[in-house]
C-alpha cells in the first residue's frame, strides 16, 4: 500500500514567524516505515502549497491511502486537503485533536472522510492500515471511528521508547524556524500526558497520566538530529518537561557527556524549580523556559485550577532569569471570574516578572474540557473576533458573562500588548540582544507583524 500523510497548507499565505515540524504525521511515517509501507509526507504549511499544488502533489503520488491532521482553530484547512484527496486515494482518514473532542459529527463536518482516528494514533493507524491492506475486518481497530461505530482510544504506549523517532528524514527540514529560536531547528517530544488538572486543558489526544521516555532514548534522538539533520535548536514540546528533576538531570548531564551543542526550550511549572536544577539546564543549553503564569490574580489561578500562587510565579522567574535562561511567559485574559481592572493587575505583573517573551490569549473553553462544559453549562459560550496576533482561529471561542463582552475582551487584549510590548525597558532589552543584521531583520518583522495587529483592531 502506498500512504500519504498531509500537514494541511495555511488558510491564506503570510510570512510565519513560527514554522514546526508535524511531529504527529512524523510518528506516524515511521512507525509505518518499520513495518515495511511505502511512506511519503506532504508538510503543505511549512512548503507553501497552495491547494491546487497540493493536489497535484496527492495525483503525482496516487496514494491508496491518505491520512490528515486536523487542529480545531484551523480544521477548515484539513476538511479541504479530505475533499481533493477523496478523487485520488481509495481512503481518507483524519487524524488529530480535533477527531478526538468531535468524534462520530467529524463525517457531518466533513462528508469527505472515510475514517477517522482518536486518541493517541501510533498503533490504530497501523492496524487500520493492516486491515485494510489485507481485506480484514476493520471494527476491532482500537480509536477507529466511522459512520457506523466509534471504537474506545487504543490504550495510551506506556513505554515509549518502543516507538520509532520521528521520520524527519520525510519532512523538509530548512523550512522549518522558530522566531524564538536560532539556526536549524526541530521539535522533541520526551514525555506525554500531564498530570494536572487546569479546568481548560484538553487531554484528548495523551491523557493525565505522565509517560516519561528515558534519557538515553532521548539523547540518541538528539545526538541522531544533530548529526545527520544538522539542527542546533530543540523545542521540547512536552507539557511539562521538568516533571521529574532527576529525569531532567540525567538528560543534562548525557548532553555534556556526549556534547550534545545545541541550544534547546522547554515547558515548565513555577511550582516545580529551583536554582539547583536551572543551573544544570542552562549549562548543558537550555536557553528558554516557557511557564503558564496565566494570571497575576490568586483567584483567577484557582479558579483555573492552576496549583499555583502568584509569589511562585516571581520567585521562578527570578530564579530563571539569574540561571542565565530566558523566561517566557503565557498569559490567558478573559476569565470569567475577574473584572478588567483585575486583568490590568495581570498585565502590570507581566512586566514586574519580566519574561523575554510573553503570550496574551483569550481564555477558550474547547470541547473536551472542565471549562467547556461548566461554561455551556451556564449559557457563557460564545465564538468571538477576539484573537492575538498568533492566532489562527477564523472565530475565537470565548466566554461572555457579565465581566466580558466582546468588546472588552478585544480591548484588553490590545491593553495586555501595548503596555508590554512598548514598554521602553522592554525595546531596550530586545534590541541589546540583537548580534546581527539577520537577527535586526527578524525582529523588526515581528515588530511590524505585531503593530499591524494593533492598528489593525482599531478601537474595537
Amino acid at each position: 500500500m502506498r500512504i500519504l500523510l498531509i500537514q494541511p497548507p495555511p488558510r491564506q499565505f503570510a510570512q510565519e514567524d513560527i514554522i514546526v515540524p508535524p511531529l504527529g504525521i512524523a510518528y506516524l511515517a515511521a512507525v509505518l516505515e518499520k513495518k515495511g509501507y511505502k511512506v511519503s509526507v506532504t508538510d503543505a504549511f511549512a512548503e507553501m502549497l497552495d491547494i491546487n499544488s497540493l493536489e497535484d502533489r496527492i495525483k503525482a503520488f496516487a496514494p491508496d491511502v491518505v491520512g490528515i491532521t486536523g487542529m480545531t482553530p484551523v480544521i477548515d484547512n484539513a476538511f479541504r486537503v479530505a475533499r481533493i484527496s477523496k478523487k485520488h486515494a481509495r481512503h481518507v482518514v483524519l487524524g488529530g485533536p480535533h477527531v478526538s473532542v468531535t468524534g462520530s459529527k467529524i463525517f457531518e463536518q466533513c462528508p469527505d472522510v472515510d475514517y477517522a482516528i482518536q486518541g493517541e494514533g501510533e498503533n490504530s493507524f497501523l492496524f487500520l492500515i493492516e486491515a485494510l491492506g489485507s481485506g480484514k475486518d476493520i471494527s476491532d481497530v482500537p480509536g477507529l471511528i466511522t459512520r457506523d461505530l466509534r471504537n474506545p482510544p487504543a490504550q495510551f504506549i506506556d513505554d515509549l521508547d518502543t516507538l520509532p523517532f520521528p521520520a524527519r528524514h520525510l519532512l523538509p527540514n530548512d523550512k522549518y524556524r522558530y522566531i524564538l529560536s536560532s539556526g536549524r531547528m526541530t521539535t522533541m517530544f520526551t514525555s506525554r500526558g500531564c498530570p494536572y488538572h487546569c479546568i481548560f486543558c484538553d487531554k484528548a489526544v495523551f491523557g493525565s497520566k505522565w509517560r516519561a521516555r528515558s534519557a538515553s532514548n532521548i539523547l540518541d534522538e538528539a545526538e541522531l538530529a544533530v548529526k545527520d539533520f544538522k539542527i542546533n535548536s530543540i523545542i521540547f514540546y512536552d507539557d511539562l518537561f521538568t516533571l521529574q528533576k532527576d529525569r531532567v538531570k540525567e538528560i543534562c548531564e548525557g548532553m555534556l557527556q556526549r556534547d550534545i551543542r545545541i541550544e534547546w526550550k522547554c515547558e515548565g511549572r513555577v511550582n516545580m524549580v529551583d536554582d539547583e536544577a536551572l543551573r544544570m539546564m542552562e549549562k548543558a543549553g537550555c536557553s528558554m523556559i516557557a511557564y503558564g503564569v496565566e494570571s497575576g490574580n490568586q483567584k483567577g489561578l484557582d479558579y483555573l485550577n492552576k496549583g499555583t500562587k502568584v509569589e511562585q510565579i516571581r520567585k521562578a522567574f527570578d530564579l530563571t532569569r539569574k540561571a542565565g535562561i530566558k523566561p517566557m511567559a503565557y498569559f490567558i485574559l478573559g476569565i470569567p471570574v475577574e473584572t478588567y481592572e483585575d486583568e490590568l493587575r495581570t498585565i502590570e505583573l507581566a512586566k514586574e516578572i519580566k519574561p523575554a517573551y510573553a503570550q496574551f490569549s483569550v481564555l477558550s473553553p474547547t470541547p473536551g474540557t472542565k471549562l467547556y462544559d461548566d461554561v455551556i453549562k451556564m449559557g457563557w459560550y460564545r465564538e468571538v473576533d477576539a484573537r492575538n496576533p498568533m492566532d489562527k482561529d477564523l472565530k475565537r471561542p470565548a466566554i461572555i458573562n457579565d465581566n466580558w463582552d466582546e468588546q472588552k475582551l478585544n480591548k484588553i487584549l490590545r491593553e495586555a500588548h501595548r503596555r508590554f510590548y512598548l514598554s521602553p525597558w522592554y525595546i531596550f532589552e530586545r534590541l541589546k540582544e540583537i548580534s546581527s543584521l539577520k537577527e535586526f531583520i527578524e525582529k523588526a518583522r515581528a515588530g511590524l507583524k505585531l503593530l499591524r495587529w494593533y492598528v489593525g483592531k482599531g478601537d474595537s
